[in-house]
């Protein structure tokens, strides 16, 4: 993988956190007591809208504003095919990168529910592990014997030991299926293989905060041992099905296995054609070659509606239909690591308070061609939106300020228009 993507996927997580500590994403709450005024609410977010897809080169986007569990508002804005003229509309499904780790998470509560907390303690490697070595026999013995030490929590909140040298294994199928000796793209097995076999931990489990992939790619393959079903399968039946979500699936990796109603993504034209995960040796847009979603489908592997993504957050909160999770299950997906500096990574949200209100989030990008955001606050909000590119110039190293601005103006300027703070259109 090349320097200039892993610069810029570990630059979007540190810049997302970043975003949520330093309070940018949110301003005062709205009063409980009052339901908003949905004509007014449209008005402040379509010129919210109008001026982003003005500032930056975006073809199209979608978003999805709910309160107190009730759909307030949705619209599709621009292009979701730009060579037929086809429209974005609150039907239309994106990617959602990111996104996908709070699905994922949300299974693993759910699955392991009855056995909560300490089911978050369990081992994940080794015989008795959550994926033991009969299973997983080629996880057996890892290189690093920290490895064993991994828990259940570690994984769910990014302090697992793997991701502080920038390597993302997700984007190095190729080269990873040489060294495991099978055909390319790795599957999401072989992955954590070569990171198992391999590769050593950048730190010991439970010490550092490394937003990590790969740790969300393991998570998937214990929701698959535990339910016996794979890992789609499972999570439809665990948390969208009960959620009422009807549009989510994993992706398909070329243009031409796009879904029913589902965008085109058109990548930012600064970047460079990127080498096929295939092993083919060709060359495409990094949102059709570059990305294989069989391999990535628990960590950044899904698309929806902006809708859905709305219910997802309001089922899992109990908020405006049956809940999915416990309170005490809630209540343990919004813990973090306090003591720990950087980390305010619950158990698959970002979780920040600031105000006196309580916020979870999570971005999600796939360079260059999705931007996806999703918030859920305690006083009664939740909202989706979903872009079919992101605008970041390349090499990327070189925007870092540019990167860090789009989603000040996505999230900061969205959510004050959404709840009318005096953060809108046109004080950003």
């Amino acid at each position: 993988m090349s320097f200039s993507r892993r610069f810029f996927l570990s630059t979007l997580a540190r810049t997302t956190a970043l975003l949520a500590t330093t309070g940018l994403l949110v301003t005062r709450p709205a009063s409980a007591q009052e339901m908003p005024d949905a004509a007014a609410l449209a008005a402040r977010v379509d010129a919210r809208m109008a001026q982003l897809l003005g500032q930056y080169p975006i073809p199209g986007a979608s978003i999805a504003i709910a309160y107190q569990g009730k759909l307030l508002y949705q619209r599709g804005y621009g292009m979701a095919v730009t060579e037929s003229n086809t429209p974005v509309t609150p039907a239309t499904r994106m990617r959602i990168g990111s996104v996908s780790k709070v699905v994922t998470a949300v299974a693993v509560l759910k699955l392991f529910e009855d056995e909560l907390p300490q089911a978050l303690d369990r081992k994940v490697f080794g015989p008795e592990g959550l994926l033991p070595d009969a299973a997983y026999p080629e996880l057996a013995q890892p290189l690093d014997q920290r490895v064993l030490r991994i828990s259940l929590r570690d994984l769910l909140q990014h302090t697992s030991g793997w991701g502080g040298d920038d390597y993302d294994p997700q984007y190095d199928l190729v080269n990873i299926a040489k060294v495991q000796k099978v055909a390319a793209p790795a599957s999401a097995r072989d992955v954590i293989a070569y990171m198992v076999k391999q590769r050593m931990l950048d730190a010991a489990p439970g010490t550092e905060f490394f937003y990590s992939n790969v740790a969300y790619n393991v998570l998937g393959r214990i929701i698959e041992h535990k339910s016996g079903e794979p890992y789609a399968q499972a999570v439809q039946e665990l948390v969208l099905q009960p959620a009422g979500i009807e549009d989510a699936l994993i992706a398909g990796d070329a243009r031409l296995q796009r879904a029913a109603n589902e965008t085109v993504y058109y990548d930012d034209p600064r970047w460079p054609a990127v080498t096929s995960q295939d092993g083919s040796g060709s060359k495409g847009p990094e949102s059709y070659a570059g990305l294989h979603f069989a391999s990535m489908d628990a960590t950044a592997g899904w698309i929806s509606t902006a809708a859905d993504l709305v219910r997802l957050a309001d089922a899992a909160q109990g908020r405006g239909a049956p809940a999915l999770l416990k309170p005490a299950t809630v209540a343990l997906m919004k813990e973090h690591k306090l003591a720990m500096t950087g980390n305010n990574y619950g158990l698959g949200w970002v979780v920040t308070r600031v105000g006196g209100v309580e916020i979870l989030s999570h971005s999600g990008a796939l360079t260059t061609g999705t931007y996806a955001y999703l918030q859920s606050r305690a006083d009664g909000w939740s909202w989706a939106v979903l872009f079919n590119r992101l605008p970041i110039p390349y090499p990327p190293e070189q925007g870092v300020s540019e990167l860090q601005a789009f989603q000040v103006a996505v999230q900061r300027g969205l959510m004050g228009a959404i709840i009318a703070t005096g953060e809108s259109a046109g004080e950003q």
